[in-house]
């Protein structure tokens, strides 16, 4: 399959408009249900942050080959008010604030937040990469992202983000366990009441 190509600008000043981003949310270390929760929780109350969708929870095999327990995987779509890296940098503070440890490349991890798409945005930096290199390639991040938004085009291809389960094929494994209940996101700084756009 061949990528368009496009050079992606420096971005040099925010969009006076919140950008919709998609971030894949991943735990196989202790209660992998409770921690993609709890990151959920922390990255709604932060006032850049309103909540669009979350996707059900998935079970899910590791791509890898490291060897490690399955892991809990889902998808949130939110609307950004900053920039990218701006971004990046905050779902980075909550894997450190969580107790994430980068020691073992591609291992467990008590909780991953990766930055899947960006609205329409290409970007390809040492310190940044969207969409994500290997969304395309992971059937436990296609899964979710579609069924938050059935209609999802890969920015770089230029097809249907549907296009790619066919490529991908079975073996990864991705079992829906359900949704994630409103209560359980609610706390104090965040009542029920804020989701205007939940579905």
């Amino acid at each position: 399959m061949r990528e368009k190509r496009r050079t992606a600008q420096p971005i040099m000043v925010a969009d006076p408009r919140p950008t919709k981003a998609y971030v894949g949310i991943g735990s196989n270390i202790g209660n992998s249900r409770s921690h993609s929760v709890e990151a959920i929780r922390l990255i709604i109350e932060d006032k850049r942050v309103k909540l669009l969708a979350v996707s059900s929870l998935y079970l899910t095999s590791p791509v890898s080959g490291v060897a490690q327990n399955d892991f809990i995987n889902c998808v949130i779509s939110i609307a950004w008010d900053g920039l990218p890296h701006e971004l990046l940098a905050f779902l980075q503070g909550i894997e450190e604030r969580m107790g994430r440890e980068r020691t073992i490349r591609h291992g467990p991890r008590i909780i991953d937040l990766d930055i899947l798409l960006f609205g329409d945005l290409i970007l390809s930096d040492p310190e940044l990469k969207i969409p994500h290199q290997e969304l395309h390639r992971r059937r436990f991040a296609v899964v979710p992202c579609l069924e938050i938004d059935p209609g999802l085009v890969h920015p770089v291809y230029d097809k249907p983000l549907r296009s790619f389960l066919a490529i991908i094929g079975e073996k990864q494994k991705v079992k829906n366990l359900g949704r994630v209940s409103i209560d359980a996101l609610a706390s104090e700084n965040h009542p029920t009441s804020a989701w205007d756009l939940w579905e």
